[in-house]
């Protein structure tokens, strides 16, 4: 559905900076019609469908879109938004020859137009982009259809979720290497569980900033550790608003944890602090990493799990 007209309010504003804040339904299979029209069913935001005139095909996403739909074949035409450059969600996707239209909270809007988009993919809502207002959203949305990722309850939901509108686009959800990443996943759930067995292990995942131990008890990487028979500990999510359990740093030893699984951990982290160097964990030097985003695939979290797995075997109970 390519679009002839550019919209002049839109190609009259330059970058728009934006201010940046932290962060299996129905099904997405095409409806379509002998004109060739298709209706988006999106899979798990009830009565939200997108019409449109033709398969989508000219396509711009956030990168954390990109790192879920690239396993399929689904390739965007640019990219904006967050962690664009950061592996642990992008992975060893390679990005340096398609065009950028943002950078984190930024967007150029007459970039955008330009490319006269058939869809935008990205996490957000039926509004629109999560970090941008609504102001800017509804520019967006008037250039092309926002088609927002899934948000589901489980990792396995959210990746059968996120299949679907890979799916939709016209992605190969049943390609060899798909098949064997699912099976890959149920084996690393099983060698999870087998390590975990017999151990009094307990994990925490943390995000440690200089003001305060973010937790992420009730994420769903959580609750995936947690149907492995893993026990997590931190700090309760609040009842409404920002999901994170907010620790303070001298209570940060009321949370003991044999592991901590930190968000972006790898060989460069550099995070020190006084009562962070105290805990158990970190003394043993039994941290492995974790994301609260990232590709939303069946190997990602096969990946993952087993990195998971390597560590608790080789883990004692120090806390």
């Amino acid at each position: 559905m390519k679009r002839l007209a550019v919209l002049p309010a839109l190609l009259a504003s330059a970058t728009l900076a934006l201010t940046a804040c932290s962060a299996g339904g129905a099904g997405a299979t095409p409806e379509g019609d002998s004109a060739g029209a298709v209706t988006f069913t999106h899979p798990t935001l009830a009565d939200l469908e997108i019409a449109f005139d033709e398969q989508p095909d000219t396509l711009v996403m956030d990168c954390y879109a990109y790192s879920s739909l690239h396993e399929y074949g689904v390739e965007p035409d640019a990219l904006f938004g967050f962690d664009c450059e950061n592996p642990f969600v992008m992975g060893d996707i390679d990005i340096s020859s398609i065009e950028r239209v943002g950078q984190d909270g930024e967007i150029d809007v007459e970039k955008l137009a330009a490319l006269q988009p058939d869809a935008v993919i990205g996490h957000g809502d039926a509004a629109g982009w999560s970090w941008f207002d609504e102001s800017v959203n509804s520019q967006l949305t008037r250039v092309a259809p926002f088609i927002p990722l899934p948000s589901a309850e489980t990792i396995d939901e959210e990746i059968e979720a996120t299949r679907d509108v890979a799916g939709f686009l016209g992605g190969d959800v049943d390609s060899e290497a798909v098949t064997q990443a699912d099976a890959d996943l149920e084996t690393a759930k099983e060698e999870l569980a087998a390590a975990l067995e017999g151990k009094d292990l307990s994990i925490m995942l943390a995000s440690p900033t200089k003001e305060m131990l973010y937790t992420a008890v009730g994420f769903q990487q959580a609750a995936l550790l947690e149907e492995a028979g893993a026990t997590v500990v931190g700090g309760e999510a609040p009842a409404e608003g920002n999901p994170w359990g907010k620790v303070a740093w001298e209570e940060a030893s009321s949370h003991p944890a044999d592991v901590i699984l930190i968000e972006g951990y790898g060989e460069d982290y550099s995070f020190t602090a006084d009562l962070w160097e105290e805990l158990p964990a970190v003394q043993a030097d039994q941290l492995g990493s974790w994301g609260s985003k990232g590709a939303m695939t069946s190997r990602a979290y096969a990946d993952w799990l087993t990195e998971v797995t390597a560590l608790v075997e080789s883990a004692d109970d120090v806390a």
